[in-house]
């Protein structure tokens, strides 16, 4: 039988290059049309504005029903992406699918 080997023995690093291909991507989203929009927008008050979110939560209270896919800030910033582009939420889905800078 096989002696098992310790996986650091035979290599010191393992490359993840999904990793380094979302850090590109993040970098060069930033730098983008859209990305220096949002660095711009002010999502979280934004969101405090139109009541998505409290400022102070009041209680800690059983939220019920599914939990959301989106946060407050996310919310605000789909509906900024759909006035922008000028999509519905179907035809934003299928862009945003098939262009990573939309």
């Amino acid at each position: 039988m096989a002696k098992v080997r310790n996986l650091s023995d035979i290599q010191q690093e393992i490359a993840f290059t999904e990793f380094d291909f979302y850090q590109r991507y993040e970098e060069s989203f930033k730098t983008s049309e859209l990305g220096r929009i949002k660095s711009l927008l002010p999502l979280r008050e934004m969101a405090i504005s139109f009541g998505l979110v409290e400022e102070k939560p009041k209680s800690l209270r059983v939220k019920r029903g599914r939990k959301s896919f989106f946060t407050p800030e996310g919310k605000v910033a789909l509906a900024f992406l759909k006035m922008y582009t000028g999509l519905s939420a179907p035809k934003l889905m299928d862009a945003l699918n098939g262009n990573i800078h939309y």
